[in-house]
C-alpha cells in the first residue's frame, strides 16, 4: 500500500467496479482466485464523500522478482461505474485486514470486515494486473 490510511470505523456505502468478467482464464484458475469477481480497479464509497481506489500492482523486492501487490489511494471522485452487489451495505468497518496471501513478500490481500461479519475480500488473484472481489456473508 502506498501510505498509511486507515479504513477502520469508516461506514462503507458502496463498492463500484471498474471492467470486470466472471471466471479467470483457464491457465490461471486455482484456489487463489475461486469465487472472485475478476476486475482491475475498484472504488471503496464511504458515508463521508472519501473514495479509494484499490488497484493491483507489483512492487519491486531485492534480489527477487516482483511480488504481486495491491495500491489503496485516496481518490478525488469515483472512476468505477458498475456497482458491486453486496446486499451487507452500507455498514461500518470493523477491521481492516492486510496479508500476504500469495507468499510474495507483499500486501496482496485486504479484508474489510464489518460489523455484521461480512467480509469483503480484495486480493490480487493472477498477474499481471488482475485482483479478485468477493463477499462472505455469516449465516444468521
Amino acid at each position: 500500500m502506498n501510505e498509511k490510511i486507515s479504513l477502520d470505523s469508516k461506514y462503507l456505502v458502496e463498492i463500484r467496479l471498474g471492467e470486470n468478467h466472471e471466471k479467470v482464464h483457464a491457465a490461471w484458475q486455482d484456489d487463489t482466485n475461486e469465487g472472485f469477481l475478476i476486475c482491475y480497479d475498484i472504488n471503496l464509497l464511504f458515508d463521508d464523500q472519501t473514495v479509494f481506489l484499490v488497484k493491483p500492482c507489483e512492487i519491486g523486492i531485492a534480489g527477487r522478482y516482483p511480488g504481486m501487490a495491491l495500491s489503496l489511494e485516496k481518490i478525488e471522485s469515483v472512476n468505477c461505474q458498475s456497482p458491486f452487489n453486496a446486499s451487507c451495505l452500507p455498514m461500518k468497518v470493523d477491521e481492516v485486514i492486510q496479508t500476504d496471501y500469495l507468499g510474495e513478500g507483499a500486501v496482496n490481500e485486504i479484508i474489510l470486515v464489518l460489523v455484521n461479519k461480512c467480509r469483503i475480500i480484495i486480493r490480487h488473484v493472477f498477474p499481471p494486473m488482475t485482483m479478485g472481489v468477493k463477499l462472505e456473508q455469516k449465516n444468521a
